[in-house]
């Protein structure tokens, strides 16, 4: 149980008072929009933050913890979006290493045995032994789940820790999260997806602005009742129809020919791609996560080698050859990039949002001038409702989807003919989601940006896009007129 939590930041109230209880054996999803205070909350029971004010107790007993080691040994321990794991070490090594880090006492073969057992159970299967930088997203993510169950966990706390993962992949673990709270477990589901909070939770709470709104049985809840919660009146904002289609232009903006690109694992990830996206057009790739999609995208940026095949730019009025030139070549010629991983490829994190617009020539153009870039970045906290005390705030102090917020507004204003942005709203809530589609489909409609966009999120795709190709195995496996997409027909291309 939590009574009266406070923690204020600089210029921020983060948390204002906030009581929550949690049960023995339940699923319990805390929602808001972005910037509502859930991962601070979550942060303070796992003993990052100390807060202001409030108490917490644990089975009727105060505690008061100063750091993850002390929620630990009260059986609470979190998993956030992104993989706490060292690459280089194994499976095994990782959750071994996390044993003996809390003066825990680990046993290599059992370690081993409950490994196996549970990844097979769940569907995942984890051979001990791997290197993590070879496992998938999903894997890093279930060996999270496995340590923090090794450990000894009471209680889960899952930040936004399912968030990338596709719907297939989701329901494993919530499977996962089931059988954990039928064991005693209790869980702290954090997402921004309502539909997944209201077929996994039993019971949802939701902050707003900090301060708690209520809390509801999941079953007895609608869709309708937790987006009011949420957005109050913001809530009928949310929209899924489909955004108006632009008719693009003759000119093709990017071209990929006959691209050949090799994964993390000495193999081919991109096979063969062909693709153009032209002028005033949208072109979404749905996919399964790792199918290629990545390492396409990191090819036509320069981030990554291209074997063979060719990446085409078109730039006043000349057709350039941007393959292996590296990313400054590309982002030159007026390319925005939203990447996969935001907090580490998309912002610097230590400093603050005048500083990651000022990071890019593009914007900066040599000699920086602060009171034109300090103007530049207000205009994009009020058009993209970033919630911060000033622009001089560091990102780190920001909530994920905040962040989530600058980069897009920052790589908006920079795409001058081309945006290639990878799930771009994922960290986002309902609102803010719809509002960013609403304004990159502008950016289309009125000054005719050409877009390549890559999402897991199909209703993403039909929302936003007015070409649809799919990829599967590395290749594309079909390419519709959106008016010609059929929603069926596009899920099985995703899978066969």
């Amino acid at each position: 149980m939590v009574k009266n939590l406070v923690k204020r930041f600089p210029g921020v109230l983060a948390l204002d008072n906030v009581s929550f209880n949690l049960r023995k054996g339940e699923i319990h999803a805390l929602l808001g929009e972005n910037g509502a205070g859930k991962t601070t909350f979550v942060r303070i029971l796992y003993g990052i933050y100390v807060p202001d004010s409030g108490e917490i107790y644990i089975e009727g007993k105060r505690v008061v913890f100063t750091s993850p080691l002390d929620a630990i040994r009260h059986g609470i321990s979190l998993v956030s979006q992104i993989p706490q794991l060292i690459g280089s070490l194994t499976v095994s090594e990782n959750i071994i290493l996390g044993l003996e880090k809390y003066g825990m006492m680990a046993n290599v073969r059992k370690v081993e045995d409950y490994i196996r057992r549970e990844s097979e159970e769940i569907g995942i299967k984890i051979d001990p032994s791997t290197e993590v930088w070879k496992l998938s997203y999903t894997q890093k993510q279930l060996v999270e789940l496995l340590r923090a169950v090794i450990l000894g966990a009471k209680v889960l706390m899952l930040d936004e820790a399912i968030t990338f993962l596709p719907i297939r992949e989701k329901r494993r673990f919530f499977k996962f999260m089931r059988k954990f709270a039928s064991q005693g477990g209790s869980v702290i589901l954090i997402t921004h997806k309502i539909p997944e909070a209201l077929e996994i939770a039993d019971r949802i709470s939701v902050l707003r602005r900090g301060k708690y709104v209520g809390t509801v049985e999941a079953k007895a809840a609608s869709l309708d009742t937790v987006r009011k919660m949420m957005f109050g009146e913001r809530s009928t904002q949310i929209t899924y129809e489909r955004l108006p289609s632009s008719k693009p232009d003759e000119k093709v903006v990017l071209e990929v020919k006959d691209l050949w690109v090799m994964g993390d694992y000495g193999a081919f990830s991109v096979k063969g791609v062909n693709l153009r996206v032209r002028a005033g057009e949208v072109l979404g790739i749905a996919g399964v996560a790792g199918n290629g999609q990545l390492e396409l995208v990191q090819a036509i940026m320069g981030l990554r080698k291209v074997r063979k095949g060719r990446v085409l730019v078109s730039a006043d009025g000349n057709v350039i050859d941007v393959t292996n030139k590296g990313t400054g070549r590309v982002r030159s010629l007026g390319v925005g990039y939203i990447p996969d991983e935001p907090l580490k490829f998309g912002v610097s994190v230590e400093n603050d949002i005048e500083e990651n617009l000022a990071m890019l020539p593009l914007i900066a153009r040599g000699v920086i001038k602060w009171g034109r870039l300090r103007k530049r970045a207000q205009e994009l906290i009020d058009k993209f409702k970033v919630v911060t005390p000033s622009s001089r705030t560091p990102v780190k102090l920001l909530s994920g989807g905040n962040i989530m917020k600058v980069l897009v507004g920052r790589e908006l204003s920079v795409a001058k003919r081309l945006l290639v942005a990878y799930n771009p709203t994922r960290a986002l809530d309902e609102v803010t989601a719809v509002t960013v589609r609403k304004i990159i489909k502008d950016r289309v409609l009125r000054d005719r940006l050409a877009v390549l966009l890559v999402s897991e999120d199909l209703d993403e795709i039909f929302q936003v896009s007015d070409t649809v190709a799919v990829m599967n195995s590395g290749r594309i496996v079909g390419v519709f007129p959106i008016d010609k997409a059929d929603r069926d027909q596009v899920e099985k291309l995703m899978v066969m």
